[in-house]
């Protein structure tokens, strides 16, 4: 009988021992054991970051799989934004030029004094609005129609051609400016050339394209999501996914930015000054050109397929909470830059206490980038609920100031703005439900699996 018990102890012994050196699949919607081999915690590590030897079992989390919501093309994306900016452009000059054509005595029959409109600016605005559209449309051309093996060549020669035309059409339009205004209305139209090279520096890409390849592990825009259980790998993967979306950060911003600038401030500032115009209308014009312009870049940068990249990274990477009574008996190790910890494992780092509140946690402790990605994309669901709040405040405002406009050209201009707006709410609020519905089964099954 004791042979047998010890035999069978050996047994269950080996099977424990076997499932738990069993190597993690790579996909996201896998379940993998990570073994940290090694002495007991006698051996332990400095708080520098090397190994301590010690043993622990690690779950990792397991993905929800994210639907094949459909998402628009790079050409349609780029389309919604230049028919966004030009008619935006042309509803401030309506705000501008307007006519009193209404009135018996009025000499002017068209509603709009065009013979007013600088021709050149509005050229200079067209181009500025359409470069991204017909650059798009260059790549799709050069695709369909080169073979592969030139692809890339034809690219860079269409990049280029392209990019001087653009400088040659500007230097163009700013010479006939200039001959009718002064350096000072240049100084207006090249600021926002300037401030791109302050952000982005010599990188031509970035004003060609609103989406570029930043990172080697993107494919079309998209980054990709690992599911490693080395925790050197998940902090590579984070810095990479951080360069990304710090990139995108800054393209968003620039994007509604420049709009708003040649959309709505240029035709007022290089307006003449003779010109009356009503203040109220045109600032308020702006501002609802830049918000809107923001929350449409925004859902065409960060689409929810793209931040379930982040948070599925942003589970495998975990957060630290430092604990304030280190005089306490807890039962911590040194932590290890080699280790991933299960949820609750108390660390000692750099003379500080902390508790893995993740699932799993391979990040460092005391980082502050690293606490800030999972406060955001852990539960990323919240960016999304901003900006359903924000579109639905700016349309709520809008249709109040609708409903007490009388005048003709502002009930066009806020009409305009409001079908945008209706637009970017419907692709925010389908992103939202669609990815509640989703992180809401896999919260549930991550409580379990903690409990």
């Amino acid at each position: 009988m004791i042979r047998l018990y010890k035999r069978r102890t050996m047994t269950v012994t080996n099977r424990r021992f076997h499932r738990a050196n069993i190597p993690s699949p790579s996909h996201g919607t896998s379940q993998a054991l990570s073994l940290s081999t090694g002495s007991a915690a006698n051996n332990q590590q400095d708080s520098n970051g090397e190994e301590d030897g010690s043993t622990m079992y690690t779950p990792f989390p397991k993905h929800v799989p994210y639907p094949n919501v459909e998402q628009s093309s790079e050409l349609m994306n780029e389309l919604l934004l230049f028919c966004f900016t030009i008619t935006a452009s042309a509803t401030q000059f309506l705000h501008l030029y307007r006519s009193v054509w209404w009135l018996p005595n009025s000499y002017n029959r068209q509603a709009v004094n065009l013979y007013l409109i600088d021709q050149d600016l509005a050229i200079f605005i067209d181009i500025m609005a359409s470069r991204r559209l017909l650059y798009c449309c260059i790549l799709k051309l050069i695709i369909a129609n080169i073979p592969e093996a030139y692809v890339e060549l034809s690219k860079k020669a269409a990049k280029y051609t392209f990019l001087a035309f653009v400088a040659i059409s500007f230097v163009g339009c700013g010479a006939q400016i200039y001959q009718k205004a002064s350096y000072i209305h240049l100084f207006v139209l090249s600021y926002p050339l300037v401030l791109y090279l302050m952000i982005f520096g010599l990188n031509l890409e970035q004003f060609l394209r609103t989406i570029v390849d930043t990172e080697p592990n993107c494919i079309n825009g998209m980054p990709l999501h690992s599911c490693s259980s080395n925790p050197s790998s998940i902090r590579t993967e984070i810095d990479a996914l951080k360069t990304d979306f710090n990139n995108r950060c800054k393209q968003v911003i620039f994007t509604s930015l420049l709009n708003a600038y040649y959309a709505g401030f240029v035709p007022c500032v290089l307006a003449s000054k003779h010109l009356y115009y009503n203040n109220f209308w045109t600032t308020h014009h702006l501002a609802c050109v830049f918000v809107g312009g923001f929350t449409m870049c925004v859902t065409y940068c960060f689409p929810m397929r793209y931040c379930d990249v982040f948070h599925r990274a942003a589970l495998h990477l975990g957060q630290w909470q430092r604990v304030n009574n280190r005089l306490s008996s807890l039962p911590t190790n040194a932590w290890s830059k080699a280790h991933v910890y299960p949820h609750g494992t108390y660390v000692r780092h750099l003379g500080e206490v902390y508790r893995s509140v993740g699932y799993c946690t391979s990040a460092i402790p005391a980082n502050s980038s690293h606490y800030r990605f999972y406060a955001i994309f852990s539960n990323h669901i919240l960016i999304y609920m901003i900006l359903f709040g924000l579109q639905m405040v700016l349309i709520v405002l809008q249709l109040a100031i609708l409903a007490l406009t009388p005048e003709w050209q502002n009930v066009l201009s806020v009409g305009f703005l409001l079908m945008a707006n209706f637009f970017t709410l419907f692709r925010i609020a389908r992103d939202y439900f669609i990815a509640r519905r989703i992180y809401a089964s896999e919260l549930l099954f991550l409580g379990m699996r903690l409990q």
